[in-house]
């Protein structure tokens, strides 16, 4: 239940967290745009300024250089009105332009809009000569600042599709990998309960016939029974935190040799299963159902590289250096493609037609997450066989 509380509140604060980073970015945007926009209209009163400066100068014989450009070259949409308000000219507006006849009625309306609508934004700028106004030059904003005004809006529009795009996408991977899991681990439990079930079911009817033989029978019934036990601990384990104790890995491997040399196939002896191990190994700190899980399962992958033609399989243990021990598992099979190595431990992935994919990611988690070790393929070649690396920590004098 802590856990489902931590992801909601994890998420609540990724969300608030999105949420101020894009009001953030749009009010530091709208900031330097609003500088931007003061600049601007600084710089046209100073050119406006300029030409009413020069044509209250008497010995200036030619106005039209300013009027031209100096006044029309800015590129806001610009409106110029006569002392009554009148339009005279204008610039960047959809209006186009009447030179030498007169304006229409419904055109000088909705120049009349637009020059409310600058005035509204922009206090208009008066043009005086010798102490007379000539008339009033109105303004808009500017096409560039329009735009970057509206910049970080459309940003973020399409960042949150992008967002919810991938976040649909994720979810629809993270179900069906769900799904797989979910099949996987239906059809692993029904794997591992089937050997030891079978066993027992043979032993009742072997007993039905043979009575007199409970004494010899009962050993077998006592270790399918206790197999039971591992496989239920096993799975009760999964999603919790297992707890781990020292253990000699020599051992472990042994036992789980032991139960392997048994269940061979049966191919004239054509599968060879032996293990060659370091002397005097550190003791680690690991969980004996699990990690003989992890065990049993490379040893189960194995024996499907061999098919078959048989082959054989190498258990090897020794130490990576005084901090670290290593077990690996290698066969003779068929190996691995070059494409199929990065999926190997994904959840669903399996090169096998009945296969659910689920023995090699479920050793991942056993190894990576519950032991802190490290689990991978070391290498593969196609014909030759693989080789399957395990890393654990060595367990400390003092724990």
């Amino acid at each position: 239940m802590n856990l489902y509380r931590f992801k909601g509140n994890f998420k609540s604060f990724l969300f608030v967290l999105a949420i101020g980073m894009a009001l953030g970015f749009v009010y530091y945007t709208q900031t330097l745009v609003n500088a931007l926009q003061r600049q601007s209209e600084e710089f046209l009163k100073f050119r406006i300024k300029i030409f009413e400066e020069n044509i209250n100068n008497e010995t200036l014989q030619d106005l039209s250089f300013f009027f031209q450009e100096v006044i029309q070259q800015a590129d806001y949409p610009i409106i110029y009105t006569d002392a009554e308000n009148n339009p005279i000219y204008w610039r960047n507006v959809d209006v186009p332009p009447y030179i030498n006849r007169p304006i229409p009625e419904d055109t000088l309306q909705y120049l009349r809009k637009l020059i409310a609508r600058f005035d509204a934004k922009n206090p208009p700028v008066s043009i005086s000569f010798q102490g007379r106004i000539l008339g009033y030059y109105h303004y808009g904003e500017s096409p560039i600042i329009y735009r970057l005004r509206w910049l970080p809006y459309v940003e973020i529009v399409v960042v949150a599709l992008f967002i919810l795009i991938g976040y649909a996408g994720f979810s629809s991977i993270k179900k069906s990998e769900e799904r797989f899991i979910w099949v996987g681990m239906a059809k692993e439990t029904a794997h591992q309960l089937g050997t030891p079930l079978s066993s027992l079911i043979g032993w009742v009817e072997y007993l039905k016939a043979s009575p007199e033989k409970v004494d010899p029978v009962l050993p077998e019934l006592e270790k399918d029974v206790v197999r039971l036990k591992v496989i239920a601990n096993r799975f009760s384990q999964i999603g919790s935190l297992p707890d781990l104790k020292p253990e000699e890995l020599p051992r472990l491997i042994t036992e789980t040799l032991h139960y392997f040399q048994k269940r061979l196939p049966r191919q004239n002896g054509r599968v060879v299963l032996k293990a060659e191990v370091e002397a005097d190994l550190p003791v680690v700190r690991v969980n004996r159902d699990l990690f003989s899980w992890v065990l049993e399962n490379l040893i189960k992958n194995a024996l499907d590289a061999l098919g078959d033609n048989g082959g054989e399989i190498l258990i090897t243990a020794g130490k990576v250096n005084e901090h670290k021990v290593f077990l690996e598992v290698r066969d003779t099979g068929k190996g691995i493609s070059s494409g199929d190595r990065k999926n190997i431990f994904k959840p669903g992935f399996s090169t096998k037609k009945r296969g659910w994919g689920l023995g090699l990611s479920l050793a991942k988690r056993i190894i990576e997450e519950y032991h802190g070790g490290k689990i991978f393929l070391k290498e593969s070649h196609p014909g030759k066989g693989s080789v399957f690396r395990i890393e654990l920590k060595v367990r400390k004098a003092s724990a």
